[in-house]
């Protein structure tokens, strides 16, 4: 079987699509073929999914030819492509590029692909390069780099030397901003400020409701800062790199916030965070954006992340109101205390259920029901249908490379593609939102039987042992969620 490979890593009007290079490489196609495709992946690696699909198909001793559109198609790496001729020669897999039209089969048509690698290579170092410088050229002067607009602004295109341009102006919220930064220079809680706006039907830029995280978002934001010599001596005090000279900072106009660092996974030293006057007006003093930092960081506890302390994190819901049980630690007399408590109510002060659980209790119970449920299994000495609790993780892993990729390409000088990749990451996005927030039932995957029964079982009865990572995995292949009343009722939603 022959396979015809296309890749392209944007949709743009000027770019050859997935469609006609696949109908450009039919005609050297002489007998059955498949077509493997993968649509928005960079050919800086060979991390796609359709390729690594091919690439296990000619392992298998399924496919005897490769043809794809160009050489770039497949790789742009020379070394990653070094390696996959290799593997095609070891494998006796011809490859033809449709309109280069290169003989792997002979030396000179060998080193000819080698030589057009090296360049393609060049290019696409190149153009990163060139992304890059632009990237933080753009950044320099203060431009809005896309994404979502800061809470009490709106993002609006503007025409400047010719160019369109993205800056930022304030809109309807700009009121609630101010609002927000007053109650916390009052010494107002953020559970007392999300729990007011809520009340009072004031929504988050997303339309959500608020949650101390949300508002205490809006806090750190720096946009709104007047950008003046009091927060330039406060930046540089701290650490940031201030790309700015002093004679710069006038007042009449805001701050923003870019990050040097690639890893967006990882949170950003200050080191690595450059602050830039914007375009945008202010709307926030100085003194009091700093005086809200020290509050803020006068607040804020040290201590690991709280998944890492229960078993049951995520899956403990409230009854009443949907959202989730989390656990509040309290210190008394040297102990500290754990308890669950609704975050609909404690966080964002929409829900009536007011019981406070001790963590010892309702983890003991729940180890103990969940070691009672496995025994009527096990008495039943029957197969049982269990459901995939993680049903759309591949998706979303797909979903964030994607996005990762349209990232790495962000920054171009031509305005209409940055405005289709911001576009493209932002639906992609809210596809991820969709899948994760979404509450439909996983379909019949795979069957649990009794020796699995047995080793979830014995898993319970050392339970005390075991790590919390460890503790996690064994109740996430059991329980589906917890349920918990106003009135302390405990219910649960097993997976088998």
């Amino acid at each position: 079987m022959i396979a015809i490979y296309a890749r392209q890593s944007i949709e743009r009007p000027d770019s050859v699509s997935i469609e006609t290079q696949v109908d450009q490489c039919r005609s050297f196609a002489a007998g059955e073929s498949r077509v493997y495709a993968d649509a928005g992946y960079s050919g800086k690696n060979i991390n796609r999914p359709e390729f690594e699909r091919m690439i296990r198909e000619i392992k298998d001793g399924k496919i005897t030819a490769v043809i794809s559109y160009r050489l770039d198609r497949v790789s742009r790496n020379i070394i990653d492509f070094a390696n996959l001729l290799s593997m095609f020669e070891q494998y006796g897999v011809k490859y033809i590029s449709a309109t280069e039209q290169f003989d792997t089969s002979t030396p000179m048509g060998r080193a000819m692909i080698y030589i057009v690698m090296v360049f393609a290579q060049l290019e696409r170092e190149t153009i990163a390069t060139r992304i890059s410088d632009n990237y933080r050229f753009r950044a320099a002067r203060g431009l809005f780099m896309g994404g979502n607009a800061p809470f009490g602004y709106d993002s609006r295109r503007v025409t400047e030397a010719g160019k369109k341009i993205s800056v930022l102006e304030p809109n309807d919220q700009a009121g609630i901003l101010k609002r927000i930064f007053d109650m916390c220079s009052s010494r107002e809680s953020l559970v007392s400020i999300c729990h007011e706006l809520n009340q009072e039907g004031i929504k988050t830029a997303k339309g959500n409701l608020w949650s101390s995280g949300s508002v205490k978002r809006v806090l750190r934001n720096i946009s709104p800062c007047r950008a003046d010599e009091t927060i330039y001596e406060y930046l540089v005090t701290c650490g940031y790199h201030v790309s700015n000279g002093l004679d710069e900072f006038d007042g009449q106009h805001g701050m923003c916030l870019f990050f040097k660092n690639k890893n967006r996974n990882q949170p950003a030293e200050i080191s690595s965070q450059v602050a830039v006057i914007g375009l945008h007006k202010p709307l926030i003093s100085s003194a009091q954006y700093i005086h809200v930092q020290n509050i803020l960081n006068a607040n804020t506890p040290v201590r690991g992340k709280r998944s890492d302390r229960t078993f049951l994190a995520g899956l403990v819901k409230c009854k009443e109101c949907g959202h989730s049980f989390g656990v509040k630690y309290t210190a008394k007399g040297g102990r500290e205390y754990a308890y669950y408590r609704c975050r609909g109510r404690e966080s964002r002060g929409v829900c009536g259920n007011n019981i406070y659980i001790p963590a010892d209790e309702i983890e003991t119970l729940i180890v103990q029901r969940c070691r009672s449920h496995l025994a009527q299994i096990g008495s039943s000495e029957k197969k049982v249908s269990v459901r995939d609790p993680f049903p759309a993780a591949s998706e979303v892993e797909q979903l964030n490379e994607q996005i990762q990729n349209l990232i790495d390409n962000i920054g171009k000088g031509n305005s209409v593609v940055n405005d289709l990749l911001t576009k493209k990451i932002t639906s992609l996005q809210k596809q991820i939102d969709t899948i994760s927030s979404s509450a439909r039932t996983p379909e019949v995957s795979s069957e649990i039987d009794a020796k699995t029964v047995k080793w979830l079982a014995g898993q319970l009865d050392r339970f005390p042992e075991l790590t919390i990572p460890q503790k996690t995995d064994v109740m996430r292949n059991i329980v589906k969620t917890i349920a918990i009343g106003r009135n302390g009722e405990i219910e649960i939603d097993y997976l088998f």
